[in-house]
């Protein structure tokens, strides 16, 4: 009889994208020489007639279909300084090389992902018709909800690593 494959980090962030219930993209993206995932949003929405939007490239969108992409980082402690990428992406999660992440690390990065990606959604939505009084569009992760997801992982998912994907 063979032993259980444990999951790694990659099949278990995969299938929890997967199991999102999101309107836009979910991309995930492996670099193996730097040791990271990026899981890459997109948001997409319509824009009324007539209503510009500049992007962050400073390019004028009034086409009516406007995307909005950010990404999350879980990258290698042992190998990079995460304070080195966190201006660059939504938010940044270190893993301890093979040894991997805890699961509840990713559990409740994606139980927040989730209130976070209905949130910006609509704001986006309220930013494009107009009915939003700010005068730019971004996803904020706020770390005090994310732990608050945290606390209400068991116990036993905080010691259960996933490790580092071997291919």
């Amino acid at each position: 009889m063979a032993m259980k494959q444990t999951e790694n980090m990659l099949d278990y962030i995969g299938d929890k994208i997967d199991a999102m219930d999101f309107d836009g993209d979910l991309d995930l993206n492996w670099d193996k020489e730097a040791r990271v995932f990026e899981v890459e949003l997109t948001m997409t929405v319509e824009a009324a007639k007539g209503y510009e939007v500049e992007d962050q490239d400073g390019q004028t969108i009034d086409d009516g279909e406007i995307d909005y992409s950010d990404a999350i980082l879980f990258y290698d402690a042992t190998r990079l300084n995460g304070d080195d990428y966190k201006d660059n992406y939504l938010a940044v999660f270190g893993f301890q090389g093979k040894q991997g992440i805890a699961k509840a690390t990713v559990d409740a990065v994606f139980a927040y992902l989730q209130d976070l990606l209905d949130d910006g959604q609509s704001d986006l939505m309220d930013f494009v018709d107009g009915t939003s009084d700010a005068d730019t569009f971004e996803l904020h992760f706020d770390d005090a909800k994310y732990q608050t997801a945290y606390a209400k992982q068991p116990e036993a998912a905080r010691h259960q690593l996933l490790p580092y994907p071997q291919y």
